[in-house]
């Protein structure tokens, strides 16, 4: 007779979002009898660090998203001002403009 209590795949999957150690204990066995459940299953790594990682990646990716969307709005549209800001080092130039000796690699001809 198994030692370990019986649970089908998706009782195990509402736990994915949680350490393995944790759910072990809300679910009231050993961490060995744990994982030997979920190799059963197929599932030879506990996948909560992945989703993790997933739902980081996801975030930083909408944060982006955001955050270029209100830079376009600016350049656009321009919601503080009509023009681009100018920065103090630019000299009253274009700041995203070419320099001329930007183009020619330093202005030694590749000299050094």
């Amino acid at each position: 007779m198994p030692t370990t209590k019986e649970f089908k795949l998706e009782e195990l999957s509402k736990y994915f979002h949680m350490p393995e150690k944790a759910v072990a204990k809300e679910l009231g066995i050993c961490l060995t009898s744990l994982k030997k459940l979920c190799r059963s299953y197929g599932i030879t790594r506990w996948p909560f660090r992945k989703l993790k990682s997933i739902h980081r990646t996801l975030a930083k990716a909408q944060d982006d998203s955001s955050t270029s969307m209100v830079a376009a709005q600016f350049i656009s549209g321009g919601k503080p001002s009509d023009k681009a800001p100018m920065h103090a080092d630019a000299g009253g130039r274009d700041p995203g403009g070419a320099h001329e000796g930007a183009l020619s690699g330093g202005g030694d001809g590749g000299r050094g």
